[in-house]
């Protein structure tokens, strides 16, 4: 029999810079949602309470991203019910997929808030049971706060279901498993006026037995299930509020008059019509969700003006499939590689732990908080730490990689400096050129505007750009990245391809598995051509490109506009 003490370790680390309660944050749950079975139910109780001092010190964007990392896996009741008591975005990227069994959805769902369940209202996968209980909380999550009746003239008292506190640790089980059989049933109180327990039971089963009739009816017309077209209006605000043909859900209230901040939405070329007034075709829409809307689309529009005055009213357009020849992305897999992104996700999170571990040791060796250590031992820990910083950046980018292909990565869209952003990267990779007798220059042209994007996807596109052609470059090789207005309009970030690459075409600079070298320590793990998949990827989801030319790698990405940079090029 083998005791498990990496929870007893994680705990014991101290954790007094910001950085290091991230980490320490992540480990938890990690380790938490891992079902280990030799793990002690009381140390399960302490690693919760840590998490909740920890998580007001972890930023949101932070908890979000660990929170949505959990979706398709079975995770315990008590690490999903502290989750869920988060702020609103952290709750609803966790429950939108998480995965439990029926018995402890029902020990669950009493501890979620309404916001909680009302995520979970909108999934087809938790059984009848499950939506059976959510239905019986309905009427309480839908009643106004500190009323006791629903919303609506003269309805009756609603069941009532206390709504939840905010989960803490004294709310959770001990243990991290939750028997099927203590799970406790969802109470409901007796109405004070009209029917008892008794008939709303059977008002219950009467629903069940429609539904599993309804279900169990033969399929007639087929073909409508899946539509291949659908008409729309929108305003002359160009939110769509009116749609015929799909569900009309997941669509009413999306815009055609600004670009998807991530995967979900219109691309550039319906805005671009939007702001000059005029008819596009064949613009790409996806839409996300688990109706028959869902997926990808091609849609056209015209716009339309009043008779009487010629003001613009808005447009009026069709949607249909795409064509398989007009699919960007061929279905080869994981960039090629013929990977299961949710396959390679759940393998990112099981190399997580370990590699984190390692390198939480290393720096407790190199800082001697364990006591005094030798020179040479302090030099080996620190070459461990550093070792094991570029498996985890290795990591999180298949982590990255993982999320684009299965869009599920949640890109927040704020001004940024890409100036700034490329002197620090610039920063941290030029000592590694000169040790190798290479030059790294990096070049920002003045008075630059800002960029609207995600900052973390913004950095990882610069600096695995800049990293991989910088730790390709040749003794006496100068290696420049050069920051400016490009003449078509946004900004242009062009980086000289490194003599290796010297007539080397596209596509095979684009093959995932090339990797020309990879013992420089800023080289990609992964290879090069994964490297150079992932940033173009990247810059569509910030409506840029990334084009390879002869000498240089040139990342396109547009600028928030302002008047001081009208007309301006480089």
């Amino acid at each position: 029999m083998r005791f498990d003490d990496m929870l007893a370790t994680v705990l014991a680390r101290p954790a007094e810079r910001p950085v290091d309660r991230v980490a320490q944050w992540r480990q938890l749950l990690d380790l938490l949602a891992q079902h280990r079975p030799g793990s002690d139910p009381s140390l399960a109780r302490e690693a919760l309470a840590r998490l909740q001092d920890l998580r007001r010190d972890v930023p949101v964007t932070i908890r979000r991203e660990t929170a949505s990392a959990f979706a398709g896996r079975p995770v315990p009741a008590p690490l999903v019910v502290f989750l869920a008591a988060d702020v609103p975005v952290v709750t609803s990227a966790m429950l939108g997929h998480v995965r439990l069994s029926e018995a402890d959805w029902l020990a669950v769902l009493p501890r979620l808030s309404p916001t909680g369940r009302g995520v979970l209202r909108h999934r087809r996968d938790l059984g009848f049971r499950v939506e059976r209980a959510l239905a019986s909380f309905g009427r309480t999550d839908l009643a106004l706060q500190g009323e006791g009746r629903a919303v609506g003239a003269g309805a009756a008292e609603p069941i009532v279901v206390p709504d939840p506190e905010p989960a803490s640790v004294e709310d959770v089980p001990a243990t991290i498993e939750t028997p099927v059989e203590q799970a406790p049933p969802i109470s409901v109180q007796a109405l004070e006026h009209g029917a008892g327990e008794g008939q709303i039971r059977a008002i219950i089963d009467r629903i069940a037995g429609f539904r599993q009739r309804r279900d169990e009816a033969p399929v007639v017309g087929d073909a409508e299930d899946h539509p291949d077209s659908f008409r729309f209006e929108t305003g002359s605000d160009g939110v769509i509020r009116w749609v015929e043909g799909i569900a009309r859900g997941p669509l009413i209230g999306e815009t055609i008059a600004t670009p998807a901040s991530g995967p979900v939405g219109v691309d550039a070329q319906a805005p671009g019509a939007f702001r000059r007034r005029a008819p596009f075709r064949d613009a790409r829409l996806i839409v996300a969700g688990g109706s028959d809307a869902a997926g990808e689309w091609r849609i056209a529009g015209v716009p339309i003006f009043a008779a009487d005055t010629g003001r613009f009213q808005g447009y009026r357009g069709t949607g249909r499939r795409p064509r398989s020849d007009e699919r960007a992305e061929p279905s080869l897999g994981l960039y090629g590689f013929g990977l299961d992104p949710d396959s390679l996700r759940q393998l990112v999170h099981e190399l997580r732990t370990p590699l984190n571990a390692i390198g939480g040791f290393a720096e407790m060796i190199r800082r001697q908080m364990r006591g005094p250590v030798s020179t040479a031992y302090r030099d080996r820990a620190q070459a461990i730490a550093e070792q094991a910083g570029r498996l985890l950046a290795a990591v999180d980018d298949l982590d990255v990689a993982a999320r684009l292909e299965t869009q599920r990565l949640d890109l927040q869209r704020v001004e940024v400096d890409l100036g700034a952003m490329l002197g620090s990267i610039c920063g941290n990779h030029a000592d590694n050129a000169r040790g190798r007798g290479a030059d790294l220059q990096c070049v920002a042209a003045p008075g630059l505007p800002p960029v609207q994007g995600d900052p973390a996807a913004l950095r990882r596109m610069l600096g695995r750009l800049v990293a991989g052609a910088s730790a390709l470059a040749g003794e006496g090789e100068t290696i420049r990245a050069d920051l400016r207005l490009a003449p078509e309009g946004g900004l242009a970030l062009a980086v000289d391809r490194p003599a290796r690459l010297a007539g080397m075409a596209e596509a095979a600079l684009l093959d995932p598995g090339f990797g020309p070298d990879g013992d420089a320590p800023d080289a990609p793990l992964l290879g090069l051509g994964f490297s150079l998949h992932l940033v173009r990827r990247l810059a569509a989801t910030a409506g840029g490109t990334l084009a390879i030319e002869a000498d240089r790698f040139l990342l396109r990405l547009p600028a928030v506009a302002s008047t001081g940079h009208a007309g301006a090029g480089g």
